[in-house]
């Protein structure tokens, strides 16, 4: 992030934050990384600032440095109303309503320690309860990284500021459906959406899923791409007593907790920042209660994004059902965040050309935890790798903005097969039709 501004759409954002100070300042810093030079009040606003473009789908430092940039606020003001209140979603101009349930923010923990010290606090509170702490079950779920809200069987309203939010059950008319084929009234969940709907169809349209998410509430003016994915069933409300969990003793968390926390990262076609962990035993969770931020029986646990430089063996194309060529850079193989990192998807093959991917290529690859790794930048740039047909059929490619596209829709083996895989895994019922056998299937000649 050498050249950052704020542009246009972030700047009018900000315009109800009542932040005043030097936004030049602002943006230095976030260029830099660096908070040395900003006093308090313009370490106070550059806080509000990347917390309203984070959940405005436009963000603007990794979640890791915002969690620095706010315990060093922290530090000098522990009691401030931004450090002990829930940090809310973006409202628009609309009118708030008491939500039914407070929705509070989570603590955050980056390691395994911080773990035990949390279920050590657990574990007194059962001790204070005469409650057997062999017992004691910890529920882990994936930390969904969407659009809060709550359902309660009627209205659907953002978080807000955790006591009052927005009624915004115009999503549920436009559409949108309650994961797993779910009932409403489940309380608290995340809007989201699939991941792989969002990179084979939204992606060259918005910047990342957060957009997505924001534009699925919107008052007025919903993109139609975004009303298809809705349609599509790609964007889901998740409540959160529905997702997918593992629960069991503090010890056998401890004793697996790698394991445990990997099944759990990746349970989920949903874009996840981390995984939530909780006591299911109500009497400890009265007992412990919470904050006016934080409930004190629940936990975050987070891995911080771990960067490598990287040089670039080449860049191999890959058609996708659509006709659209992917580039993946094949890597020098690199440890990142505990995985040996080999290959990484460039996000098209405009970036590939103006940012100069090719062979020789220095790449800055950035891995937060168990998260698919991708380009933070082009450090050392090389001569662009880019194929002049597809690897598939061989028919000449075309650009179609950013993209290059196999125009051959109708006898194009990858185009052919990769359909036929997204149908059969649509489905999600018919075994037996796995890539290996749908690619015989096309070699005797079924295209549909």
């Amino acid at each position: 992030m050498t050249e950052f501004k704020f542009n246009d759409t972030q700047l009018s954002i900000m315009q109800d934050l009542e932040v005043d100070v030097d936004l030049n300042r602002l943006e230095v810093a976030i260029r830099n990384n660096s908070i040395e030079e900003l006093d308090d009040e313009e370490l106070l606003a550059l806080l509000k600032v990347v917390n309203a473009l984070y959940r405005s789908g436009f963000p603007v430092v990794e979640d890791s440095l915002y969690d620095l940039y706010r315990e060093a606020f922290a530090s000098k003001h522990p009691n401030h109303p931004y450090i002990t209140s829930v940090e809310s979603e973006v409202l628009s101009s609309g009118k708030t309503v008491a939500l039914p349930q407070k929705m509070l923010s989570t603590d955050k923990a980056y390691s395994k320690e911080e773990i035990e010290k949390w279920l050590d606090r657990i574990l007194k509170a059962a001790e204070e309860l005469n409650i057997d702490t062999k017992a004691i079950e910890i529920r882990v779920t994936p930390k969904l990284d969407g659009y809060a809200a709550y359902d309660d069987g009627e209205r659907l309203y953002t978080r807000g500021d955790g006591v009052k939010g927005q009624d915004v059950s115009r999503a549920f008319e436009r559409g949108l459906k309650v994961a797993k084929n779910g009932e409403r009234g489940l309380g608290a969940g995340e809007i989201v959406i699939d991941k792989a709907y969002f990179e084979a169809n939204l992606s060259q349209f918005f910047e990342n899923s957060r957009n997505i998410q924001a534009a699925i509430i919107a008052e007025k003016n919903v993109d139609e791409r975004v009303l298809e994915a809705i349609n599509d069933g790609a964007c889901v409300f998740y409540p959160f007593a529905l997702i997918d969990d593992w629960v069991g003793s503090h010890v056998d968390l401890i004793a697996d907790f790698e394991n445990i926390i990997d099944k759990i990262w990746n349970a989920v076609g949903y874009d996840v920042d981390g995984v939530i962990l909780e006591a299911t035993d109500s009497l400890i969770k009265e007992h412990m209660g919470a904050t006016r931020k934080f409930h004190r029986w629940q936990i975050a646990f987070k891995i911080n994004d771990e960067a490598a430089e990287v040089e670039v063996i080449s860049v191999t194309p890959q058609t996708s059902r659509t006709g659209r060529v992917t580039p993946v850079a094949e890597l020098v193989p690199t440890r990142i965040s505990g995985a040996t990192i080999s290959r990484v998807t460039v996000h098209h093959y405009n970036m590939v050309k103006t940012n100069g991917v090719g062979p020789g290529a220095i790449l800055q690859i950035v891995r937060s935890g168990l998260v698919i790794p991708k380009i933070e930048k082009v450090i050392k740039p090389a001569d662009p790798q880019i194929p002049e047909s597809c690897p598939s059929c061989q028919s000449h490619l075309i650009w179609e903005s950013d993209h290059l596209v196999c125009p051959n829709k109708s006898d194009c083996p990858a185009q052919t097969e990769n359909t036929l895989v997204h149908f059969f895994k649509t489905l999600g019922n018919n075994d037996g039709f796995g890539p290996k056998n749908i690619e015989k299937l096309a070699n005797l000649g079924i295209r549909h």
